[in-house]
């Protein structure tokens, strides 16, 4: 799911003159989707106080959605590819969590 959010940023970022309120609203509503999902899949199992960072970062996105929305392209462009790394970070946390280990 990261992957084609991943994706989805990125075309946004080509087409960033062209999106309006409403469509960068609803990547960033996309884009705290995610961060909730994987707060509640990949951390649901870790103690509150190691997640305080991805916590903050949800509650700080939430609140901050028409701010985030409103600024210039380029401000908006540095958010997309925060987001964009981070996503993919936590995609590699996952996929790495998910593999098998293998003993040699």
């Amino acid at each position: 799911m990261a992957t084609t959010l991943i994706t989805e940023i990125q075309q946004a970022q080509t087409r960033l003159p062209f999106l309006g309120r409403a469509d960068r609203g609803a990547l960033i509503v996309r884009i705290l989707r995610e961060l909730k999902a994987h707060r509640r899949e990949a951390l649901g199992n870790v103690a509150g106080e190691c997640c305080v960072w991805i916590d903050t970062l949800i509650a700080s996105v939430s609140s901050t959605i028409s701010e985030i929305v409103s600024m210039r392209d380029a401000e908006f462009n540095r958010i997309l590819s925060e987001f964009e790394k981070l996503m993919a970070t936590l995609d590699d946390i996952s996929h790495t969590k998910k593999r098998p280990k293998t003993i040699h």
